[in-house]
């Protein structure tokens, strides 16, 4: 588990996480620092996974919801931001499958997102970019969004994700080679 406590070991979080053994209050301390440490990046990275701000919000609250209420069952507290990033993914699985059920033909809506990627992106431009990721099958997006946005190595992915790392090389790379045609026809 060390490769899921690395993004978490520095930080105010960490560090609370590290200190509190079980109990409501500590479990409300421990989970109120890692909100305040990593709420923005897992709305983030909802939001690549969703492709819509807002609703990236309420997926990272309820998340958020989800690992206090798992609080006493996790082995280690570093586990919850992999928890919450596993949350992230699962609960956007069936917000999709709801989606796709209710709007059968129609793309998902895109909401831009201030990040450092703007660069990386101004080649062919954000919201084109945004659209090839959208269009990704889910697991395709979660991979490519966590290696390529995130930076998490493919074992952290593999045990977000609850799958091999075999895998997670496999869906990474048929997404790359997706946006790379779509993007590159852009250029």
């Amino acid at each position: 588990m060390e490769a899921l406590s690395e993004p978490t070991g520095g930080g105010r979080a960490g560090a609370v996480l590290r200190a509190l053994p079980g109990g409501a209050s500590n479990r409300e301390s421990a989970v109120r620092a890692l909100y305040e440490e990593r709420h923005a990046e897992l709305v983030r990275f909802a939001t690549f996974i969703l492709g819509d701000v807002h609703a990236a919000e309420d997926l990272s609250q309820e998340a958020f919801v989800r690992v206090y209420d798992a609080w006493d069952r996790l082995d280690h507290p570093d586990q919850a931001v992999a928890y919450l990033r596993a949350t992230i993914v699962n609960l956007s699985r069936g917000r999709h499958r709801r989606r796709m059920v209710a709007e059968r033909n129609q793309p998902p809506r895109l909401v831009p997102v201030p990040s450092a990627e703007d660069d990386a992106m101004g080649r062919v431009g954000r919201s084109a970019v945004l659209e090839a990721v959208s269009s990704l099958p889910t697991r395709q997006r979660a991979c490519v969004v966590m290696r390529h946005w995130l930076r998490m190595t493919e074992g952290e992915i593999a045990a977000t994700l609850d799958v091999s790392v075999g895998s997670v090389r496999t869906h990474t790379k048929r997404g790359v080679e997706t946006l790379q045609r779509k993007l590159g026809a852009l250029r």
